[in-house]
């Protein structure tokens, strides 16, 4: 049985269109689950019934989170931001966890950080101007080349997952978590100490990873990121 995995997408600032690279649902798909597109919407009770319809949910990535949603100002570095789809995601990963407290969830990118927004975390809203001694995090090479390398603390989920303790990812953000929420545990760092990836330690599976895999794995040489998204697709199966 294929289990059904709710993806997130972006949005126009108007409103009038959806947008999600195919890259997300390729790699769900290729995994053995089913994605399901799930629209965006402030109603509480379509945010339920999406929580009760899908076995895991994907995070993606896409526009800077809006620095209101953790309570700050914006900076002049800030990007630009939907808050429509911020109130969603917040509010579709907190519905989940009431809910179905153990349903998997994986966020990419934007993606881990709104999830740790959800949970009471804040972000870096630029890394260039805010983390002194930062490197490259915006690589000039497409998203199926890696930059940098990210290490994992031992006995973490993301070490068990890729069976190994550093690996190379590609890099396109310039936000990133500064202040982990509570019930979270940083498991993976760049070389310059800002956040790769993070567990929640009393969930199975709520992983939060900053770098595109599913991009990678469009290359051969990088198909060891392909071990993430089976292991979600599996946990979503349980």
């Amino acid at each position: 049985m294929r289990p059904i995995i709710g993806v997130t997408h972006s949005i126009q600032t108007d409103g009038s269109r959806l947008t999600m690279p195919m890259s997300y649902a390729n790699v769900v798909r290729e995994a053995g689950g089913t994605p399901v597109l799930l629209p965006i919407t402030q109603e509480a009770e379509v945010i339920a019934a999406y929580a009760d319809l899908v076995d895991g949910l994907l995070f993606t990535g896409g526009d800077d989170v809006d620095p209101l949603s953790y309570g700050e100002d914006q900076m002049w570095a800030c990007g630009e931001v939907i808050p429509m789809r911020d109130a969603f995601e917040i509010s579709l990963v907190r519905t989940l966890l009431s809910k179905h407290s153990v349903k998997p969830v994986l966020g990419i990118c934007r993606g881990e950080q709104i999830l740790n927004v959800a949970l009471g975390g804040t972000l870096y809203q630029d890394l260039r101007s805010q983390v002194t001694g930062s490197i490259a995090h915006q690589q000039h090479q497409t998203a199926g080349y890696v930059s940098h390398r990210v290490r994992f603390d031992e006995g973490s989920k993301l070490a068990e997952i890729y069976g190994c303790t550093e690996v190379m990812v590609n890099s396109h953000h310039h936000q990133a978590v500064k202040e982990i929420a509570p019930g979270l545990r940083i498991t993976a760092r760049a070389m310059d100490g800002v956040v790769e990836g993070y567990e929640k330690v009393d969930h199975p599976y709520y992983v939060g990873v900053q770098w595109h895999p599913e991009r990678l794995v469009e290359r051969a040489e990088n198909a060891l990121h392909k071990r993430l998204f089976k292991s979600f697709v599996d946990a979503c199966r349980k």
